[in-house]
């Protein structure tokens, strides 16, 4: 609608959240500073923000990015208390201070931005803290050492040499999930016990307290953080349970929340709901901004920062494994990275031009750092990515883990504490070898057949755009061979639809479905021809407005000529079995084991399979997939735990793919039956649905006119992914809508 937000991001790599952009710029990472202090020059030139934010104004907007700078300013003035400015966590204290400035300066405190006091009992925290007691260590201060923290020896920044420091210290206990790189410094090892099966407590930003309770009864002899502190004041052998109960109990009773003699109905009142009522806090009041003062202090902070010139590598934690800690499940191994669609590795990822004045491609192996620390590692060239930087992503090349183990390499080997993300002053050379790279992004293309549709705000809103009449004719009924099924005589219709608008390209949906349904992983090299099993995958695609699209990447991208990575937009698509009402899969079949259900799912008869994969080959959407192995060897009885025992664990040489969870649908059917009822809308939820953190999944059955999913289904930004094919799909895609600033263009 015209109340659209907008959204502007500058980044040095490509991000989820720079994937949904409306207007991105590519900068490095130190450079953001220089673009804060450009935007509150801009700012401050109004009056009413001007008594803010003078003193901080930088000495002129001008640079490469002044366009884009004077747009962002103009739309936040003309949005007072309806906008809010977010400094990355990669940033330092001085950009942090100037955006917390703005949003003072706009009105957003109390509005879109609250304060929080830090629920903390350290002073020093993060890295000063560690800082600290490494000194401590270095001096001889430390006799014992306790660590529950996930591994600081990988983790933490190299100069701390943590691991030779631990050899100093007398007594090391250390609580761990898995043997790991700080276990081997442990003089004492302890078990520690997943967070699924253990007892304890949470409280969120604002205050609200949970309850954290196990799922399941803890499998070995592991013991939680609470359990292991408790030992050391006599009371290491009461157990989870018990030691956050009585907390609780002496707390409610302290707070008035309980009584003691009532303590039990409030503590199952309490688990039940999940969260204990009213402990959330009140967010402070807006902090008095003393910009003179401030000014000042950041002029001091500024001067202690690196200086960040020549090539400057960006430092990043991985959203897959994160800080390494993460790294030895499978399952994120092969998802593919949401920008690069690497599996099974991590890279150093630079732009098309720094490649080009490198002489680099993708899969070059290349040594980088900064003076005498190196590491080795492919490159991947991004589209998308600031110049004369390259960004590594942290959590790879782990010396432990049955998984973990020779996956990528340890970035976290040449990143230092005084330059934590972002340094300057690097090399990057080439070693003359290549590695061969389990890239999914060339994986089951849709080039040229304008999968995504994608249009400005002003042309969705005009029903009588170009757009909107092309829209019109990618949905509907188109004539077929035969007379289709009529379904609305069924009780049930089932139909999925997904907005481009909200997907971010998460993966996470990825993840939920291969977890429900059993979905083997299969290692680096059979992604690498192909072979990867995850039903469902999330297609990224370029685009140039200007231009005809540039849609693939990597090794594609050179095929259009270099793209223009200043104007180029990033679209994700989520693709699995779209349920084809008319399915080309089935008419190849030769055994009758794909074949359509009463109520339109295209469902797949694993016992009557014998492999032949004619179905995959019709398969306009390439979304079926084909066990070319047994990915599945003896497992223990702890193992099968993993797998979910409503899905059938397939054997090698069957075909499969997305089922729509008919497990949950059959689960719903059977409860509803024995309630003498229909299925509600929203009761059946699939795995992608309850999972996307954006809601951009809808499930239910199209014969219910009420339902949220059938009004989607009659939704103008509406279409059906290659609808000149007349496959009918169940699955409704909503086009991606832009908002872009008539200023930038």
């Amino acid at each position: 609608g015209p109340e659209m937000a907008r959204l502007y991001v500058a980044e040095p790599c490509p991000t989820p959240t720079g994937l949904m952009a409306d207007h991105r710029v590519r900068v490095r990472g130190s450079e953001i500073l220089a673009l804060t202090q450009a935007l509150v020059a801009e700012l401050a030139k109004d009056g009413a923000a001007a008594a803010t934010l003078a003193p901080l104004a930088a000495s002129g907007a001008g640079g490469a990015n002044e366009r884009f700078v004077a747009a962002l300013a103009n739309d936040l003035l003309a949005n007072r208390g309806r906008s809010v400015v977010i400094a990355g966590r990669r940033q330092p204290a001085p950009v942090h201070a100037l955006v917390a400035a703005i949003n003072i300066a706009l009105g957003n405190v109390g509005k879109t931005v609250s304060f929080w006091a830090a629920k903390t009992p350290d002073p020093v925290i993060g890295i000063q803290a560690l800082r600290a007691l490494v000194e401590e260590i270095a001096a001889g201060q430390v006799e014992t050492l306790v660590i529950t923290a996930d591994n600081p020896v990988y983790g933490a920044p190299s100069d701390f040499k943590l691991d030779r420091l631990l050899e100093r210290v007398p007594n090391v206990i250390y609580l761990g999930s898995h043997e790991d790189e700080t276990a081997v410094g442990a003089k004492t090892f302890i078990p520690k016990a997943h967070v699924l099966e253990s007892w304890g407590d949470a409280q969120s930003l604002d205050g609200t307290v949970s309850i954290v309770q196990p799922l399941i009864t803890p499998l070995w002899m592991a013991h939680t953080e609470a359990e292991l502190l408790a030992g050391f004041l006599g009371e290491g052998e009461k157990g989870g349970h018990a030691l956050v109960k009585e907390f609780w109990l002496r707390r409610g009773v302290a707070e008035g929340r309980a009584t003691a003699a009532a303590f039990e109905t409030t503590w199952e009142t309490w688990l039940g709901k999940g969260v204990i009522d009213k402990t959330a806090g009140q967010p402070e009041n807006a902090p008095a901004l003393n910009a003179a003062a401030l000014a000042g202090k950041l002029t001091q902070a500024i001067g202690t920062l690196p200086k960040q010139a020549g090539l400057e590598i960006a430092f990043n934690v991985d959203y897959k494994v994160f800080d390494g800690r993460f790294a030895n499940n499978a399952w994120l191994q092969e998802l593919p990275h949401p920008i690069t669609k690497l599996t099974w590795d991590n890279a150093v990822i630079v732009s098309q031009a720094t490649a080009a004045e490198l002489g680099l491609t993708t899969g070059d192996v290349v040594e980088i750092g900064v003076g005498d620390r190196k590491v080795s590692g492919p490159v991947v060239v991004q589209l998308g990515h600031a110049d004369n930087a390259a960004t590594v992503f942290l959590g790879y090349g782990r010396a432990f883990g049955s998984v973990a183990k020779g996956v990528g390499f340890n970035a976290g080997s040449i990143r230092t504490s005084v330059a934590p993300w972002f340094e300057g002053g690097a090399s990057i050379t080439k070693t003359g070898k290549r590695r061969k790279l389990g890239i999914t992004q060339v994986h089951w293309s849709m080039e040229g057949r304008d999968p995504v549709q994608v249009s400005p705000l002003a042309e969705v809103l005009d029903k009588q755009s170009a757009f909107n009449k092309t829209l019109a004719t990618q949905r509907g009924a188109l004539p077929t061979l035969h007379a289709p099924v009529d379904y609305s005589k069924e009780q049930y219709k089932w139909g999925m639809s997904m907005d481009l608008n909200k997907c971010s390209g998460c993966s996470v949906c990825v993840i939920a479905c291969q977890s429900e349904n059993n979905i083997p992983v299969v290692g680096r090299e059979n992604v690498r021809i192909g072979r990867e099993m995850h039903w469902l995958r999330i297609d990224l695609y370029y685009h140039e407005p200007k231009k005809a699209d540039a849609h693939g990447g990597h090794g594609e991208a050179a095929d259009h000529g270099p793209a223009n990575e200043d104007a180029l937009q990033m679209l994700t698509q989520p693709v699995g079995c779209v349920h084809c009402e008319t399915a080309p899969c089935e008419y190849v079949c030769p055994v009758n084991a794909t074949v359509h259900s009463d109520e339109g799912l295209n469902e797949m008869v694993y016992n009557r399979c014998v492999g032949t994969r004619y179905c995959s080959n019709n398969c306009p959407y390439k979304a079926r997939r084909f066990n070319f192995l047994d990915y599945r060897p003896v497992v223990t009885p702890v193992d099968k735990m993993i797998s979910n025992p409503d899905v059938t664990v397939r054997s090698r040489g069957i075909m499969e793919k997305c089922t729509y969870c008919v497990q949950r649908i059959e689960r719903a059917r059977i409860d509803s039956r024995v309630e003498g009822r229909l299925i509600a809308d929203g009761e059946v939820q699939t795995a992608c649905q309850q999972a996307c953190p954006t809601g951009a999944i809808e499930f239910g059955s199209l014969n219910d006119p009420n339902a949220k999913v059938t009004k989607l289904h009659q939704d103008d930004r509406r279409y059906d992914l290659l609808h000149e094919l007349s496959t009918r799909p169940r699955t409704a895609y909503l086009a991606r809508v832009r908002n872009p600033n008539p200023e930038l263009g």
